[in-house]
């Protein structure tokens, strides 16, 4: 297997990857407390919120990798 370059460190894909693992992480390991906030758990609106992020994410995913294929192509 390849060894991962600095290059390869800078893909959108990964750094995708690696925040999404981390906040779901976040919200795994936070599930067990029973804090609720209007009924419901704090883990569950920190679901909600970070359907946000990841909506936000993805369209930086989007672009990200546009303007990297059009640098590519020039």
């Amino acid at each position: 297997m390849r060894k991962l370059t600095r290059k390869k460190w800078k893909d959108p894909g990964i750094v995708m990857v690696i925040i999404l693992s981390i906040i779901s992480l976040i919200v795994w390991i936070w599930w067990p407390a029973d804090t609720f906030v209007g009924g419901i758990s704090l883990a569950g609106w920190a679901m909600f919120v970070c359907f946000f992020i990841w909506l936000a994410l993805t369209v930086t995913y989007v672009v990200w990798m546009e303007r990297l294929e059009k640098k590519e192509m020039q």
